[in-house]
């Protein structure tokens, strides 16, 4: 009798992308710069450019600052381009050859734009290099060219695999359940589920997770209990626990600070509330507060 092996769990490989934020503010640029650091687990990832002076693959434009707008019409070598495309993100629609999305930002709306923006600019590259040296000798292939245009070994870093984190689901809701599977399996998170707090409790002590997401209401131990004792407990203090709640009162707030959770995201879960959240708690967004 014939028996079927199981698949061996495929690594997908992001292809990295310098993006440079134009016109945004210190605090717009970090929320921004951590919720992007969750396309490291997409096929098309984005990174901010380094001090080595990297040259951008693609521009993120701020449509509320007049001076970005500016810039963006402008036709300089530094500016938005058919090589180096660019998308715009506003409250109020502005008149550009490029993308718009709507803030507030719909992450994965926002995602497709640079996707279908850069796949563009890839294609409008190879033509370009097809007719070079020939039709422009200045172009030396190298030092002018976007590194992740120049010719360089398959193991350069260019391709990223993303660090595979652990999130546990708890909540007795097969939908809410069902929902975050789906929501999340685009990132390539390894996704845990428990149905009870008690299973909860039991999977927080034998797995490290990187963020736990918990309903509030639940049979036998509430979401409450489960936190404190989760934050308790020595190797999972640090695991970020972000309530499922119906609930806003601020006495529901008040006891779920005073149980060590990390955030709130208001039931139905909306899907750009939920990158937006998981992607304060990876250990790359997380800075230690300085001591007063």
């Amino acid at each position: 009798m014939s028996q079927t092996m199981p698949m061996a769990k495929v690594e997908k490989i992001s292809q990295r992308f310098v993006l440079e934020m134009r016109g945004f503010t210190d605090a717009e640029r970090s929320m921004l710069a951590s919720t992007f650091r969750l396309t490291s687990r997409r096929e098309m990832c984005y990174v901010e450019p380094n001090q080595s002076g990297e040259r951008p693959d693609i521009y993120l434009v701020n449509g509320d600052n007049p001076e970005a707008l500016q810039e963006l019409a402008k036709r300089d070598i530094g500016v938005p381009n058919a090589h180096s495309p660019a998308v715009v993100v506003g409250k109020l629609a502005v008149e550009t050859n490029w993308p718009f999305v709507t803030k507030p930002i719909h992450w994965m709306r926002l995602f497709e734009n640079l996707d279908s923006e850069m796949q563009r600019a890839l294609l409008e590259r190879k033509q370009r290099d097809e007719q070079s040296p020939v039709a422009n000798p200045n172009w030396d292939g190298a030092s002018k060219r976007r590194l992740i245009d120049q010719l360089v070994a398959e193991e350069n870093a260019d391709n990223v695999a993303p660090q595979r984190e652990s999130v546990l689901v708890v909540d007795d809701s097969a939908t809410v359940r069902a929902f975050m599977r789906i929501k999340l399996a685009d990132f390539q998170f390894d996704v845990d589920f428990a149905e009870t707090g008690e299973q909860a409790i039991e999977k927080a002590s034998k797995k490290n997770f990187t963020c736990i997401f918990l309903d509030i209401m639940m049979p036998g131990i509430d979401g409450y209990e489960v936190c404190k004792r989760i934050k308790t407990k020595a190797h999972s203090k640090k695991t970020a626990v972000v309530m499922l709640t119906s609930k806003s009162s601020m006495i529901d707030k008040f006891r779920g600070t005073w149980s060590g959770c990390d955030a709130y995201l208001n039931k139905p879960v909306s899907e750009d509330e939920l990158l937006a959240t998981i992607a304060k708690f990876l250990p790359s967004s997380r800075v230690e507060k300085p001591l007063a």
